[in-house]
């Protein structure tokens, strides 16, 4: 550790490829670096690492084995060498493990990050007793947290209302997204290889992504487009969704393109993005898309679409709405999508919204919403 400097130690699984994972390289490429902090990443589990995060940056790797009692720990044991001047986590795990080890433990500032919209997330992994469960333990614990920060304001308000999470201690923070580097990779060489033009979903193989609807939409549109749906998942799901397509008779047309190294060749070529989703935090994917200039068709889901498209976190929406940035449709609603999905095949609306997601795309750039959270970091070190 470098001497006479605040200590800002980051707290996470692991470095998968997910939303949160990305957030917090971004987060680290435009931090003051050597000249203001001392800066660490804690991984919790010993797992496979898919980002690189910058070299002035030391990370620590322990092997928790995704038990959170191991996860307390080692965490702990890591911290008291840190010794960190304030202690930031993101996802559940960390989070709860970042409070019990710095807010009741050794009473430090203690910030946690949430991705997701908790509760109808949790809603859809868990039911009944194991749901009550699942929900108990960040009730519990989040309140003590010094900060709760929300990556949209219904995941902010979503800790309020069913975390118990006091409002003064809660603050929103968009993600931040580096605008040069995805133009960029979207004018790399495109590693689909399909000659025909096209749609694209982004997002794992998961019952959240309701790519099982989105396929059924498709199907009953007029789109004269191939519908390309990028990302994993377990075999089984996948196996699914292939069993629907071949049923559906769109085999040629709907595409499981699995996982892409770099996923914004592929966006960049397609003719809009879809989006189906049942719960969001903050969309990654759907933003990224707007970054690289594509109409978007997107799910009025707990939280973030809304916010990014219409500007209103409250929004509720009984069939297709033509918003400021983009078309938003009820979740669940087949018509719906099928409805978004004719009218964004048409060539002015999409010229309209291409325009529009690449004014909205603006306002999330990286050094203006990292600067925010660095701002907000600097507020707990006095």
């Amino acid at each position: 550790m470098r001497e006479n400097k605040p200590v800002v130690v980051f707290v996470i699984n692991s470095l998968g490829l997910g939303g949160a994972e990305r957030a917090l390289s971004n987060i680290l490429q435009t931090a003051p670096q050597q000249e203001e902090f001392d800066i660490h990443v804690v991984l919790l589990d010993t797992e496979k690492e898919n980002r690189v995060l910058p070299e002035f940056v030391t990370v620590h790797r322990l092997d928790s084995r995704r038990s959170l009692m191991r996860s307390i720990y080692l965490l702990s044991r890591k911290l008291s060498q840190l010794k960190p001047t304030v202690c930031v986590s993101l996802l559940v795990r960390s989070n709860v493990a970042n409070v019990i080890v710095n807010r009741l433990l050794n009473r430090r500032p203690a910030i946690i990050c949430e991705r997701m919209h908790l509760s109808s997330h949790l809603a859809l992994q868990f039911s009944g007793a194991k749901l009550k469960l699942s929900k108990m333990i960040p009730s519990l614990l989040y309140r003590f947290a010094s900060q709760a920060l929300g990556v949209s304001t219904g995941v902010t308000n979503d800790l309020v209302q069913n975390f118990s999470v006091p409002k003064e201690k809660t603050l929103t923070i968009f993600n931040p997204y580096n605008l040069t580097q995805i133009c960029q990779d979207g004018e790399k060489p495109n590693e689909l290889a399909l000659q025909r033009q096209y749609i694209v979903a982004v997002g794992r193989l998961t019952k959240s992504k309701n790519f099982t609807d989105l396929i059924k939409g498709y199907c009953e549109s007029n789109c004269p487009y191939d519908l390309v749906i990028l990302g994993d998942g377990e075999k089984h799901a996948r196996a699914e969704l292939q069993t629907l397509i071949d049923a559906m008779g769109v085999s040629e047309k709907v595409h499981l393109a699995g996982y892409a190294k770099n996923p914004f060749s592929v966006m960049k070529n397609a003719e809009f993005y879809i989006s189906a989703s049942l719960n969001e935090g903050f969309p990654n994917a759907m933003l990224e898309a707007m970054v690289l200039g594509l109409p978007v068709v997107a799910s009025n889901c707990e939280s973030g679409p809304a916010e990014i498209l219409a500007n209103d976190n409250e929004l509720h929406i009984s069939s297709m709405y033509r918003a400021k940035y983009g078309l938003l449709v009820p979740i669940k609603s087949v018509t719906s999508l099928t409805s978004a999905i004719n009218e964004m095949s048409n060539a002015e609306t999409q010229l309209h919204y291409a325009q529009m997601s690449l004014l909205r795309s603006k306002d999330f750039e990286i050094h203006k919403i990292a600067n925010e959270y660095w701002q907000n970091f600097r507020s707990f070190m006095s």
